[in-house]
């Protein structure tokens, strides 16, 4: 698997909350996206938090030299997120500066055959061929929910004031709801697997994603195309992308 991974704190904020991990064990490939909330400090602390434990999980859960069975990856990325949550929930309880801080969540666990797919928040994963970028995660939060009801048009929701409120997030009560799901091989068979945080999905169209990946190959440059985008867009937010295409 080709990969490439990049943040940037956009053109509005002083910090960056976002956090990101892509990294490689044998086989399998593990990429995630942190984005932080609770104000510039907490915001980091959680998503770097977060970040941690969630490697920390996998790095000792690949010690092994034989690639687990699918059933166990599933599980896998849904423990990594449990014990993320216990280590932010903890953390904010301990000290005052923290209370109320949480992460966004989602992680790609990708092998040759399978990739893994876990998201909490409102951070996304999408599959981009020639004519679509095909959202693949479901968002948490109050406009989707308004969707989900029929009460507002996904168009309707991406201008909505209260967009950017999420309705589940990692580290704000002491257990938290990880949705997990399987794509096939076929499925992503020669398309790009992006991961971002809102700051790019709320920026940049999903129509301008599959105009951009028609320009830019690599995963690497397309990245950097993702961000200029965005901060082309405003910048109004912390801008985390990352681009895998699978083997």
């Amino acid at each position: 698997m080709i990969f490439s991974a990049m943040t940037d704190v956009g053109k509005v904020r002083e910090h960056n909350e976002d956090s990101y991990l892509a990294k490689e064990y044998g086989n399998a490939t593990l990429l995630a996206v942190f984005d932080g909330m609770g104000g510039a400090v907490a915001g980091e602390e959680a998503s770097s938090t977060a970040k941690a434990e969630f490697e920390a999980y996998f790095d000792a859960f690949f010690q092994t030299a034989v690639l687990p069975e699918p059933a166990a990856l599933q599980a896998a990325l849904a423990s990594a997120a449990d014990r993320a949550n216990f280590a932010v929930y903890t953390k904010a309880i301990e000290n005052p500066a923290y209370k109320g801080m949480g992460t966004t969540l989602v992680a790609a666990l990708c092998t040759d055959d399978k990739i893994y797919i876990a998201n909490v928040g409102d951070s996304r994963a999408y599959l981009i061929d020639r004519e679509v970028a095909l959202q693949v995660t479901h968002d948490h939060s109050f406009v989707q929910h308004l969707v989900d009801l029929g009460k507002l048009t996904p168009e309707e929701a991406r201008t909505n004031p209260n967009k950017n409120i999420i309705t589940r997030a990692v580290g704000v009560e002491p257990s938290v709801g990880v949705d997990v799901s399987v794509l096939l091989r076929p499925q992503f068979k020669r398309k790009t697997l992006l991961l971002c945080s809102d700051g790019l999905s709320g920026a940049v169209e999903p129509q301008e994603m599959v105009k951009l990946r028609a320009k830019n190959k690599a995963p690497d440059s397309l990245v950097r195309a993702m961000i200029d985008a965005a901060n082309a867009a405003g910048g109004n937010d912390n801008i985390t992308v990352i681009a895998a295409n699978p083997a």
